[in-house]
């Protein structure tokens, strides 16, 4: 079994640097944060959000979180709150991240760990699994995430958020609009897309598959993404990207080759999110006007409404979005 250990000897780092990267990705500096969370992706490791001390005879409550994505903007956004709170109520979180290969075997060793709580997180809930969950008892809470309809489901409007953001650039009478995404695996990913293209049908502009561009997340496939664009004989004027954090990248990767923002190239991200807003150049965002660490406050909240206070009705939250306009879109 790959141990924190293995995960820091591979990203040669320090084993405190893994923990704070799992548990407070927020506070470590991005190119630290990939190199760590690479070496999780290469070796497989199911990651714990804090070092367990055993006690004999003592059973450690226990929430655990189910995550699709490493990088994942809800996940990285809402665990700090998440962990915070469960420590508060005295819980310990563990971490396990879903891969297609291993999909039914980590929720079966999820369960089979037997958790007070779990959460998941921007993962799509097929049947199979989620009728696993049912039948365990064991609470949880659905955080942005779809697919069978969850009793408790927390989440955002990410069609309206991929919507809105192509509209305000349609509006500023952007032509040549690319969309930049991971993999629509991710259920908010796979929405802000569906918006995207609903947008452009909507405005009868052609829909070019070159400026659709769906990618690994690591900063080289990123920037292999951005030459890819730079070569189009019609490059895109307008970027939507499907995190913020996808458009603080292409930021920099614009700067780099001497653009100007907004002048020469506009960007619209989706989440709002703090990085967002306190960037040198603050960024035009889709996101809910609370941040999502909040959305993940609320999350564990509600689910020790389930465990704690046994809460039988259900609740399904989703949350509107609107367009935070700032520094990055330029009217043609």
């Amino acid at each position: 079994m790959v141990s924190t250990t293995d995960v820091a000897k591979y990203a040669g780092v320090s084993q405190t640097t893994v923990s704070r990267v799992l548990n407070k990705p927020d506070q470590v500096k991005r190119a630290t944060y990939e190199r760590v969370m690479n070496a999780v992706n290469e070796l497989g490791y199911s990651a714990e959000a804090f070092e367990q001390i055993a006690v004999p005879m003592v059973k450690t409550k226990t929430i655990t979180l189910i995550v699709s994505a490493i990088d994942d903007a809800i996940y990285v956004n809402a665990i700090p709150a998440i962990t915070r709170t469960a420590q508060e109520q005295g819980y310990q979180v563990t971490i396990h991240f879903i891969t297609r290969s291993r999909e039914l075997e980590t929720y079966e060793t999820v369960l089979s760990s037997k958790p007070d709580g779990i959460i998941i997180i921007s993962t799509l809930l097929d049947k199979v699994a989620h009728e696993k969950l049912i039948d365990s008892t064991i609470p949880f809470v659905a955080l942005n995430s779809s697919g069978i309809t969850s009793q408790h489901s927390i989440g955002l409007n990410d069609i309206e958020a991929g919507y809105l953001a192509t509209t305000h650039l349609i509006n500023a009478s952007h032509l040549e609009i690319a969309w930049i995404g991971g993999t629509l695996s991710s259920p908010s990913t796979k929405d802000r897309f569906i918006g995207f293209v609903q947008a452009l049908q909507e405005a009868n502009y052609k829909i070019r598959k070159k400026r659709l561009v769906v990618t690994n997340l690591d900063k080289f496939s990123l920037f292999e993404a951005f030459e890819n664009l730079q070569a189009l004989k019609k490059k895109p004027t307008a970027i939507v990207a499907a995190t913020d954090e996808i458009a603080l990248q292409f930021m920099d990767f614009y700067k780099e080759a001497g653009y100007q923002i907004p002048d020469d190239i506009s960007i619209v991200g989706i989440g709002n999110s703090e990085m967002a807003q306190h960037s040198a150049l603050a960024l035009t965002s889709v996101g809910t006007s609370d941040s999502l660490a909040n959305l993940g406050q609320e999350a564990i909240k509600r689910l020790f409404d389930l465990v704690i206070y046994n809460q039988q009705e259900s609740f399904h939250v989703n949350r509107d979005v609107e367009l935070f306009e700032r520094a990055t879109v330029r009217a043609l």
